[in-house]
């Protein structure tokens, strides 16, 4: 089909319907290309594969699974790179033949899905080498993160291990998590309610992760530009993890931001179970100091310019994020990560150290 287009042009609908009546002159041109072609379907798994995926620009190459280096998409030295692929693959299997790890009662792909470099999605800015921490350890008395007046004189270290020590969480359920994650926008823009909903749909199928929020306004911190802000954090700071996460998927809806921007009381959002007058206590008394420390955190540790977004895990930054950058595949994969190259272990013996406490005071 591509051998139809001359140099320099580009594959039109045209030259397809052409090569089609070329090719197969009794076939219904129509019926195959048209968007309720059972052929049809096929496109649009590959297009949802493709987006899942986090492949990147198109064309791709991928071997077992692993995708080709742009620099070596070159159709001339192709077949030379997958002969060299095939040629290591092969000592892979052989290898896990020899060990005991592979034999006939074992499905290949079944075990290549087993190994721990297979993820669920590609991610440079999750899979890349470079990496950025931030430091936890105070080195001095711990304050409260309401008061910004203090926060405002701390160095960066000891701002982190504020914000630590007074950070709320999401979770499923109460048990120890070995993988912390914090979001960071600006929730009264949509672009950061997203990356929340995002996370909030990440934690349905999570098993090792807790959630937390910073806010980092876009503009001047005022009663009218925070509202959604707000009831995030009176939310945190007063309901338990069941009405927590029911409110917030309510509370970050876009029709919902719409009708408070059109003057709807927030507590006309609370829902069956929550503790209403508690909330709308901590919401009306809250007031801005609580955002105001988390903005200067943002700008001041992190680097981040007003309103600009980022996740953290376990002290490692990644931002800041563009929008639409980061999908529920993507906190899937951080965790996996996560878990994978250090939480599992420091879980395991925290664990241990739990089991050697509870042994000593018997």
């Amino acid at each position: 089909m591509y051998h139809e287009v001359k140099d320099g042009n580009v594959l039109t609908v045209d030259d397809v319907k052409h090569v089609l009546r070329s090719e197969y002159p009794h076939a219904d041109v129509q019926s195959i290309l048209d968007v309720h072609s059972e052929y049809d379907e096929g496109r649009k798994a590959g297009a949802t594969f493709h987006k899942k995926s986090g492949l990147g620009a198109l064309p791709q190459a991928l071997f077992n699974g692993v995708p080709f280096p742009r620099e070596e998409m070159d159709a001339a030295e192709l077949e030379t790179l997958i002969l060299q692929r095939i040629f290591d693959a092969s000592g892979f299997f052989q290898r896990a033949v020899f060990m005991g790890l592979l034999d006939d009662h074992v499905n290949a792909v079944d075990f290549l899905m087993d190994q721990n470099n297979v993820v669920p999605r590609i991610n440079p800015s999750i899979l890349g080498a470079e990496r950025r921490y931030i430091h936890f350890r105070s080195t001095s008395v711990p304050f409260h993160v309401e008061d910004f007046s203090t926060f405002s004189f701390l160095d960066s270290q000891d701002k982190s291990a504020v914000i630590s020590d007074n950070m709320k969480y999401l979770t499923k359920k109460d048990a120890l998590y070995a993988v912390t994650v914090w979001i960071i926008a600006d929730f009264d823009k949509p672009a950061g309610r997203q990356l929340l909903s995002n996370a909030l749909k990440s934690l349905k199928t999570s098993s090792h992760t807790r959630v937390g929020i910073l806010n980092n306004p876009s503009s001047k911190i005022k009663e009218d530009n925070t509202t959604i802000a707000r009831g995030i954090l009176a939310a945190f700071l007063t309901q338990n993890n069941n009405s927590l996460k029911s409110f917030l998927s309510k509370l970050i809806k876009e029709e919902t931001a719409k009708s408070l921007a059109a003057g709807t009381k927030i507590v006309k959002f609370l829902i069956p179970g929550m503790d209403g007058n508690t909330f709308e206590k901590k919401y009306n008394t809250l007031g801005l100091d609580l955002i105001k420390t988390h903005k200067m955190f943002c700008q001041e540790v992190l680097k981040l310019l007003p309103g600009q977004m980022a996740v953290i895990s376990n002290g490692r930054v990644l931002g800041p994020l563009d929008e639409n950058e980061f999908q529920a595949e993507d906190f899937n994969l951080l965790e996996k990560i996560t878990y994978s190259t250090s939480a599992e272990k420091i879980k395991a013996l925290i664990k241990e150290m739990g089991n050697t406490s509870k042994r000593i005071n018997i």
